[in-house]
């Protein structure tokens, strides 16, 4: 089995591209493969196998209903997936989304918009479904509370590899920095120690440490991106024109993460 070889070759995360968690919108898309498992049923299955789930998600597509955003935010919380990239629908050149949208006329070419996609929906409600989206799964609780049911149902799964190689001077001196910046940014001076603490008290008791370095670590990633996404310091869609123009000023959030990174 795959996954069984996966696990014993110490595979910890899979990315899925789920997309929409709408199988409508999937038939809509030419996905109706990514349901040919139930999702919850697939989600748990790559759990029990150590790996840790992390998905794409996309908003804005044509199937979109004004109940498509709740349904969003309940796949979040019953599938437990921590890490969620979610993105307004974004056509790029030479793909047959770009081909189609353009014979329907729905090809944007407006720069200061988040996507280059006539939506559906009104343009302001997909951005603010976007918007409420990742407040929620971001939410520093939401997030924690994701983070200890992989400590239950995904880590425990995993083939815990000899020490022995690991217990040198450079990474025992790399952890301890780490360690450091989490403890002092997230556990002391976020406003969301409290549930950082409860999370890795969890961990903690589960003898998991590593579990406390990457919550901790991914969290405040997370939860400043999307502050600063709410802020509207980052676009609705990675690959939009908006978002090259931001980039020209300033530096991605996930290159300027590196410099808590010990060297």
């Amino acid at each position: 089995d795959i996954l069984e070889l996966m696990r014993q070759a110490n595979f910890m995360t899979v990315f899925v591209g789920i997309e929409t968690p709408e199988e409508d919108a999937l038939a809509g898309i030419d996905k109706k493969h990514n349901a040919a498992v139930p999702m919850y049923e697939a989600i748990e299955t790559l759990n029990s196998f150590g790996l840790e789930v992390t998905s794409g998600i996309i908003l804005g597509l044509d199937t979109e209903t004004d109940g498509s955003e709740q349904k969003l935010i309940d796949f979040v919380d019953k599938s437990a997936v921590p890490v969620l990239t979610m993105n307004l629908l974004q056509a790029l050149p030479k793909t047959p989304l770009w081909d189609r949208l353009t014979r329907e006329g729905r090809l944007l070419h407006d720069a200061s918009l988040e996507s280059n996609v006539l939506f559906k929906r009104p343009h302001d409600d997909v951005v603010a479904s976007w918007r409420r989206a990742i407040a929620h799964a971001y939410e520093p609780a939401h997030l924690f509370e994701r983070f200890k049911y992989q400590v239950e149902r995904t880590y425990p799964h995993r083939i815990k590899t000899p020490l022995k190689g690991k217990l040198t001077r450079t990474n025992l001196r790399r952890g301890l920095i780490l360690g450091f910046n989490i403890a002092l940014r997230v556990g002391v001076l976020s406003d969301y120690r409290g549930v950082f603490w409860k999370a890795a008290g969890h961990a903690l008791r589960r003898g998991q440490i590593e579990a406390v370095f990457n919550m901790g670590f991914v969290a405040h990633h997370l939860i400043r991106f999307t502050r600063e996404a709410l802020r509207g310091e980052h676009n609705a869609s990675f690959y939009a024109a908006k978002a090259d123009q931001a980039k020209e000023v300033r530096t991605p959030w996930w290159q300027a993460a590196r410099r808590f990174l010990p060297t």
